[in-house]
């Protein structure tokens, strides 16, 4: 839509859709000669080498500051190309899933939520068929979700992270031609089981599914494939410029306070190491993944309930999970550690030379009820302002800094964040604690009328229609997916935001105070992550007031196993009431 509304003030309203890219009189003379140039002698090629010294390079870029080599190509290269002839010079073959079934279903499950279709052994199936969003497109959502028992060591959570690009790169041509068509699908591996999506028109989808669910089963891949993958994954985790600061210590926060999480030092000594990651490795995983797979499936778009049934008939045969085999109960749900005493976790910007430093604090709240939920949406806009102006604006402490609500698996928490390197996280962190205290102020001097406007604006969130089919299907697939099934839980939050008992301020007063105000029972957990300024020492890691404080100054999982032994874990559970 933002590219249609830039092109109204440069073509015609007969040209809006095709005035950027539809050649109405081609110039065929300048054409020829465009093409005439395209020969290999006039071409330049460029080869990104991570294994390449500087010591080779002859040239050096002076804007951004990297060497290079610069050569002429071996002429009988050249003429080798100049010769080169064969099919796969030959013009792509015609289009073959091209769409030309655009007709309509009119079944839908409505506003109620998804309806269930199925569920029976290793198999659940839910259907939401069209909604308000009327295209002649579906999108089929699954859950191929195994034990815990799954994924348990280093090496599992490398392996299940090359099966999605495994996967891809197997599927990368044979899948082209209807991508072309408007088809198209994701995979990825989670803690708790393997997602994949097909979303697109709705007619030749079942085809991509086909093709698709058989190779997710068993990709069958080259062992260059699979080498290819696992260097790549190697390179992407050693590269820790990819990724801020303040990313990095989110990571930290991650490894820290999530069950069974491991460092990036870890993963990637982990996918260096041939004898625990090769094509053997991951044959055996896959086996153990499937050995006991259980289904969940919904379905959204133009495709009825009788189709929904069929396909998901298809994709059991394609997996060999079927509705016959016994119930499989899974307990591999994510688990955030519910602290005894406040954890802080102390740790160096692992960026060679960037000044930079990260805090990140968070306070949880705990596993929220519907109620609680409305008070801390509300919350966090109450705080996002305030907490830059306080933090960014008049302190100047970086150009990153965010104060909002996150949901963390089953709990909710109020997070700030900066990022710079005008002061020691030990010094920012005393700011944030500062900041945070003072919004209790702002809360409870909310006037009448500002509540009534926030009230209004969340009402408005709540109440917006889906965009897209897929902002639709996301509304329910995660309470799938985590198999809570609290498909009312926006028409739960409208009733509460519209009831007596939410009449003015003094509920998020309340809710602020819970999950902020100093006391014994406060869960708060802090990151400070330290620039290249800080000194590279163990002082200071352990220098600033800890006490207290159950400090972590060793990010990795038998090192935070070892700190956090003993420690509860907030349960997996979501309140709909």
């Amino acid at each position: 839509m933002s590219s249609l509304a830039g092109a109204l003030p440069k073509y015609a309203p007969e040209d809006i859709l095709t005035g950027r890219v539809l050649m109405d009189t081609p110039d065929v003379a300048l054409i020829n000669e465009v093409l005439a140039t395209m020969t290999p002698d006039n071409m330049n090629v460029i080869l990104v080498d991570s294994q390449f010294k500087d010591e080779a390079a002859n040239q050096q870029e002076p804007v951004y500051n990297f060497s290079y080599r610069e050569e002429a190509l071996d002429p009988a290269f050249v003429a080798r190309l100049a010769k080169a002839s064969g099919h796969g010079l030959l013009p792509p073959p015609d289009l073959q899933f091209v769409p030309r079934r655009l007709d309509l279903i009119s079944e839908g499950a409505g506003k109620d939520g998804p309806e269930q279709l199925l569920k029976h052994g290793w198999v659940e199936l839910w259907w939401l068929g069209m909604g308000e969003v009327k295209l002649p497109k579906a999108v089929i959502s699954l859950k191929l979700g195994f034990p815990s028992s799954a994924i348990t060591q280093v090496q599992d959570v490398i392996l299940g992270a090359l099966h999605s690009r495994v996967v891809q790169l197997v599927l990368e041509e044979p899948s082209d031609a209807l991508q072309t068509c408007g088809v198209s699908y994701n995979v990825g591996t989670h803690d708790d089981g393997i997602s994949l999506s097909f979303s697109g028109f709705d007619e030749h989808i079942l085809e991509l599914v086909k093709m698709v669910m058989p190779r997710v089963r068993s990709p069958r891949a080259e062992a260059s494939d699979f080498e290819m993958a696992r260097r790549q994954l190697v390179l992407d985790l050693a590269d820790v410029t990819i990724k801020q600061p303040y990313q990095h210590a989110l990571e930290a926060f991650e490894v820290v306070t999530m069950k069974h999480r491991f460092s990036r030092m870890e993963l990637m000594a982990a996918a260096q190491n041939t004898e625990l990651v090769n094509q053997a490795a991951y044959s055996r995983f896959l086996d153990q993944v499937f050995a006991e797979a259980r289904l969940s499936a919904l379905f959204t778009g133009n495709v009825g309930k009788a189709r929904s049934l069929e396909m998901t008939s298809v994709i059991e045969s394609l997996v060999g999970i079927t509705r016959d085999q016994r119930e499989a109960l899974h307990d591999s749900h994510v688990a955030v550690v519910n602290p005894k005493e406040e954890v802080e976790v102390r740790v160096h910007n692992p960026i060679p030379g960037d000044p930079n430093s990260a805090t990140l604090v968070s306070y949880q709240f705990g596993v929220p009820k519907i109620t609680d939920r409305v008070h801390l949406a509300m919350l966090g806009e109450v705080i996002d302002r305030p907490v830059f102006e306080a933090l960014r604006t008049e302190r100047q402490l970086g150009y990153v800094v965010f104060g909002w609500v996150a949901g963390h698996a089953s709990i909710v928490e109020v997070r700030v964040l900066v990022q710079g390197f005008r002061e020691q996280p030990d010094v920012v962190g005393g700011l944030i604690e500062d900041v945070v205290q003072n919004l209790t102020r702002v809360v409870a001097s909310m006037t009448q009328e500002e509540f009534e406007t926030r009230k209004r604006t969340l009402r408005s969130t709540l109440t917006k229609p889906p965009a897209t089919m897929s902002h639709w299907a996301g509304h329910y697939w995660g309470q799938i997916w985590d198999q809570t099934y609290c498909f009312q839980k926006r028409d739960l939050q409208m009733k509460y935001l519209d009831s007596k008992e939410f009449a003015s301020p003094a509920p998020l007063l309340k809710a602020w105070r819970q999950a902020v105000e100093p006391s014994a029972h406060r869960k708060k957990v802090s990151v400070k992550l330290f620039g290249s300024k800080a000194k590279k020492s163990s002082v200071e890691l352990h220098g600033g007031d800890l006490t207290g404080k159950k400090v972590i100054t060793l990010v990795d999982s038998e090192s935070v196993g070892k700190e956090l032994k003993g420690e509860q874990y907030w349960p997996h559970e979501f309140v709909c009431k």
